[in-house]
């Protein structure tokens, strides 16, 4: 737990803008799945599930309580987004923290903030076999972290240069 205690409020305090905590669940899984991929295993040991639009750790909400209850992090409402009831809380950092965590997973966790600077959108063009390996999980299904269920899936973008395309045009025109 004290890994994902870590991660949690590295991102809290990382993030540029508001984070809530299903934006915080997903860039604890896209972190957690991008070390899967380099190290065949994650930064918080944690299970996910699915939820019917994010995954989920199953025990964040209780690293969102024991940051509370240590006056580490605050729970702030959103003020413009209240209509009858109130419908978003924010995330944030109040005092500091001793992290549990090695250079290479920092470095994972600042990678992740990068792609989603201005928040957790486009998720299958950032991380595309991460997205799907949570998509195709049925609901409230354990989202499985394998080498047959992520690295399979890897999606390569290649942007193609006019140097590569016209090394093929030679070949075809050679070889025929």
């Amino acid at each position: 737990m004290d890994k994902l205690l870590s991660s949690v409020y590295y991102i809290i305090q990382n993030f540029p803008g508001k984070l809530d905590r299903k934006n915080l669940s997903r860039l604890l899984y896209y972190s957690d799945g991008v070390y899967f991929q380099r190290h065949s295993q994650m930064i918080t040991n944690e299970k996910y599930i699915r939820l019917e639009d994010s995954p989920e750790l199953i025990n964040l909400n209780l690293a969102i309580i024991h940051l509370i209850g240590n006056n580490i992090i605050t729970v702030e409402p959103d003020i413009t987004a209240i209509s009858e009831r109130i419908d978003k809380f924010y995330l944030k950092n109040i005092s500091s923290m001793n992290l549990n965590l090695e250079k290479e997973e920092i470095r994972i966790l600042n990678k992740v903030l990068k792609a989603f600077k201005n928040g957790v959108r486009e998720e299958d063009r950032n991380y595309p076999n991460l997205y799907e390996n949570y998509v195709i999980t049925p609901i409230y299904g354990e989202i499985v972290f394998s080498e047959k269920t992520i690295n399979t899936k890897i999606h390569i973008f290649k942007k193609k240069s006019l140097l590569s395309l016209s090394g093929k045009i030679f070949r075809v025109l050679f070889e025929t």
